[in-house]
C-alpha cells in the first residue's frame, strides 16, 4: 500500500518548496534520505513521508526501509534531509535504533523545529545531540547546515531561538508610545491535538503583516479546527480588518484572538470602524498589557541567558491610554487621544 504511493526516487519541486519552506507550516513531514556503505561513491537515495498517525517519517524509514546488510562490520552513513525536527517518541525511537546498531551514523538536517516549545522535545533533541552516531543541524539556504551549530552547551539555546526575533526589534517595534514603520506580528496557533505553532511575520512593501499572515501561513494548510493568537505591534487597519473577516469567513472552525501593542491612526474612522467589524463578528481584541510583554518576551524573543523576562514598568500609562481609546471605539464614542 505504501509503495503504490510512491513517486519513484524524486519528490516533485512543488513538494519540495511546499514542504521545505521554513515559513510554511505543513501537516506532513517528509524525509530526503541518501544511504552509503563503508567508502563506497555510491550512494542510494530514497525519501518517506508520513501518512498518517501511526508511522512518523522517521520511524517508517527506521522500521520498513532501511535493511541492514549481512556483514554488519561495514560502517554505514545515513543523510536525512527533514521538513520538520523529530518529535520526542521519534528521539528515542532513533536512539535506540543506533543502539542496536553500532556501524551506522545519521546526519540530520532539519527545515524547522517540530513542536519547539515543549520540553519534552528538548530533551529528546538534546540526547540526539550528545550521541556520536549522530549529527542535527538547521538546514540553510544551500541545503546545507549550520557549521558549529550543536556547541554541547549552547545548542538549545541556538537551536530553538533560531526562529525568534532579535531583543532589540521586539522593544522598539513594540513601544506602546511610537509608531515605527515596521509592524510585527507574533503568532500562535493551537491545534486540537494540542500542538502549538508559533513564529512571526511583518509587514514589507507590497502589504501588511497581517495579509502575510493569512496569504503565507494558511495557504497549504488543510482545514482544520484551531484558535490563533496574535500579538501585533499595532491594531490592524480598516483594508486589514476586512481581509481578516474575508478569512474567517471562509475558515468557520478558525478562531482568532488579537493582542496589539498600540492602535494605528485611531482618528481614522475607517479603523475605527474596521476594528469594530471584527469585534462584532467574534474577534476578540485587547490592549498588551505587561503580563503579555512577558510572555511574548520569554516565547517569541532570542533573549540572551540573564535577560529571562521583560517587565517594561514604563509602559503603564501608555498601556492606559491605549486601553481607553480602545473602549471608545467599541463604544462608538469620539477620540480620546489627540494623535
Amino acid at each position: 500500500m505504501y509503495r503504490k504511493k510512491m513517486r519513484g526516487m524524486y519528490i516533485s519541486k512543488k513538494a519540495l518548496k511546499n514542504q521545505f519552506d521554513p515559513s510554511k507550516f505543513p501537516r506532513e513531514t517528509y524525509l530526503l534520505c541518501k544511504l552509503r556503505w563503508g567508502e563506497s561513491d555510491r550512494s542510494w537515495i530514497h525519501w518517506v513521508k508520513n501518512y498518517s498517525d501511526n508511522y512518523h517519517a522517521e520511524v517508517y524509514f527506521l522500521e520498513k526501509i532501511f535493511r541492514m546488510k549481512p556483514y554488519t562490520n561495514v560502517n554505514c552513513s545515513i543523510t536525512w534531509y527533514l521538513s520538520w525536527s523529530p518529535c520526542v517518541n521519534c528521539c528515542y525511537e532513533i536512539l535506540d535504533f543506533l543502539e542496536r546498531h553500532k556501524n551506522v551514523k545519521i546526519d540530520i538536517h532539519v527545515a524547522r523545529l517540530y513542536f519547539k516549545d515543549s520540553e519534552g522535545t528538548h530533551r529528546g533533541l538534546k540526547k540526539l545531540a550528545r550521541s556520536t552516531q549522530v549529527k542535527i543541524n538547521v538546514m540553510n539556504m544551500e541545503g546545507k547546515f549550520s557549521c558549529a551549530l550543536w556547541d554541547r552547551e549552547r545548542y538549545c539555546w541556538y537551536f530553538c531561538c533560531r526562529w525568534k526575533i532579535q531583543p532589540k526589534d521586539f522593544k522598539r517595534n513594540y513601544l506602546p508610545g511610537q509608531h515605527p514603520q515596521v509592524v510585527y506580528l507574533l503568532y500562535e496557533i493551537r491545534w486540537r491535538n494540542g500542538s502549538i505553532w508559533r513564529n512571526w511575520f511583518s509587514n514589507n512593501r507590497n502589504q501588511h503583516a497581517e495579509v502575510n499572515f493569512l496569504e503565507n501561513c494558511f495557504s497549504d494548510v488543510p482545514p482544520a479546527p484551531c484558535s490563533i493568537t496574535w500579538f501585533l505591534s499595532t491594531s490592524p487597519c480598516g483594508k486589514c480588518s476586512r481581509r481578516i473577516l474575508e478569512f474567517l469567513r471562509t475558515h468557520r472552525n478558525v478562531t482568532l484572538e488579537i493582542y496589539a501593542a498600540k492602535l494605528f491612526r485611531h482618528q481614522d474612522m475607517r479603523n475605527r470602524q474596521g476594528l469594530c467589524n471584527l469585534v462584532m463578528n467574534g474577534v476578540s481584541i485587547r490592549i498588551m498589557n505587561l503580563a503579555d510583554y512577558s510572555y511574548c518576551w520569554k516565547r517569541f524573543v532570542a533573549y540572551q541567558h540573564g535577560e529571562d523576562d521583560y517587565w517594561p514598568q514604563n509602559f503603564a500609562a501608555y498601556i492606559f491610554l491605549n486601553w481607553r481609546e480602545l473602549g471608545h471605539i467599541f463604544l462608538g464614542l469620539p477620540p480620546l487621544l489627540p494623535y
